[in-house]
């Protein structure tokens, strides 16, 4: 079989999973999405967010963690919805997908 032909057939097969997958996938994270976001929504939610991230990081600067360090430790500890969402899907997908390589190879 030629490279271009595995190639059309692996992306056939990545189509076909997600396909499969992505409509189950989202009806798992509607429910706790719609409570986080409507959390998150609210005002007063939002300030107290900020001021929860705004405290931590001045707390990490005053403690002596670098800038740069103190950043990535604020993005670690308040992760997005977006991020979420898409650590959720791009994780499910990847066992989806070598459960599937693992079928193959059997």
């Amino acid at each position: 079989m030629s490279k271009e032909r595995r190639d059309v057939e692996e992306l056939k097969e990545v189509l076909k999973l997600v396909r499969e997958e992505v409509p189950s996938l989202l009806r798992e994270i509607t429910g706790p999405l719609r409570d986080f976001i409507g959390i998150s929504l609210s005002e007063e939610q939002a300030r107290e967010r900020a001021r929860s991230i705004a405290v931590f990081y001045n707390e990490l600067i005053k403690g002596g963690i670098k800038e740069e360090v103190a950043l990535k430790m604020v993005e670690a500890q308040f992760i997005s919805p977006v991020s979420l969402i898409r650590n959720l899907v791009e994780s499910r997908l990847g066992e989806k997908r070598l459960k599937k390589e693992e079928r193959v190879e059997k």
